[in-house]
């Protein structure tokens, strides 16, 4: 039994004829009778009454009916889907972020793919940038809002700079640095708190290198494998932190954040995506990102 069999009997039922089936489908009539015999051989049941001047339904045939349809209909819902896939109106697209990293633009620029697409179905995952480069190089996520690629990742995976994040230094309001700019050289002798090495290796040695720029060694007290455990430190009193400015979209209460010199450092934020997995979705995503790349380095939103 094909798709074709339940086409030619809808078309039999629906006209009430096998001339008009024939005139409607461009198929001669012959062919028809054959094909809806067969059908009926297949099935071990009569499907019309032949009988009249009109072809009628039989019992089974109004049951047979019923459910061609419902297939009939399936299957051009199987063809319709496919083809809004691949126009980039239908699937589903997973993306990873980070907030400290996100914030700023992503809640944005996810409504905006929303309006645009509203046939794609988006599943939004926080997850720190280690996890986001296995969840792309396991297909779990189609795209990554995260940190530039390092080795080995780059040799797999693809990356697009969309802005570049200024580090900032966040504190405490009573502390004597809150009020102005802090130049990279007023950091000599502050207590220092900073994000564990094995979680932001790159960032943990930029900021000990500028310090040695400086001439001077940074006098680390504690660090924090997450940016809301190195603002809570802050807050406890522990010391001033270095943090990307993204950092304050977690909303800690409590502390002030002042630029670091003109310049000084900054994190990239990229999307990263795995060109294997590369559709309609993950392509009008990135287009999104692109058209609105110089509004995020200017602001950190879309």
């Amino acid at each position: 039994m094909e798709l074709r069999h339940l086409r030619y009997f809808e078309a039999v039922a629906d006209f009430g004829s096998l001339t008009a089936a024939s005139r409607r489908l461009h198929i001669a009539q012959s062919s028809i009778s054959e094909q809806i015999g067969n059908l009926e051989q297949e099935l071990g049941c009569v499907l019309l009454d032949r009988s009249g001047r009109k072809v009628r339904l039989t019992a089974q045939g109004t049951v047979f009916l019923a459910e061609a349809r419902r297939t009939l209909e399936a299957a051009q819902r199987a063809v319709d889907v496919t083809q809004r896939s691949m126009r980039g109106e239908a699937g589903t697209l997973a993306i990873g972020f980070f907030l400290s990293g996100a914030g700023g633009f992503f809640p944005r620029a996810i409504r905006e793919f929303r309006r645009l697409r509203p046939g794609i179905r988006l599943s939004l995952m926080e997850m720190p940038t280690v996890e986001q480069i296995a969840a792309l190089e396991e297909g779990r996520i189609d795209v990554g809002l995260t940190r530039p690629l390092q080795p080995p990742a780059d040799g797999l995976l693809r990356s697009e700079l969309l802005y570049r994040d200024p580090v900032v230094v966040a504190m405490r309001p009573d502390h004597p640095l809150a009020r102005r700019t802090v130049k990279a050289g007023a950091l000599a002798g502050e207590r220092l708190v900073l994000a564990d090495r094995n979680a932001n290796t790159g960032f943990f040695d930029s900021i000990v290198s500028l310090c040695a720029a400086e001439g001077f060694s940074p006098q680390i007290v504690n660090t924090s494998a997450t940016w809301s455990g190195v603002l809570t430190l802050v807050e406890a009193g522990e010391g001033i932190a270095l943090v990307p400015a993204g950092v304050k979209n977690l909303r800690m209460r409590g502390l002030v954040f002042r630029p670091l010199g003109p310049g000084a450092l900054s994190l990239g934020i990229a999307a990263v995506w795995n060109p294997r997995n590369e559709g309609p979705a993950l392509i009008e995503f990135l287009r999104l990102l692109r058209e609105h790349r110089s509004r995020m380095g200017r602001k950190n939103e879309i």
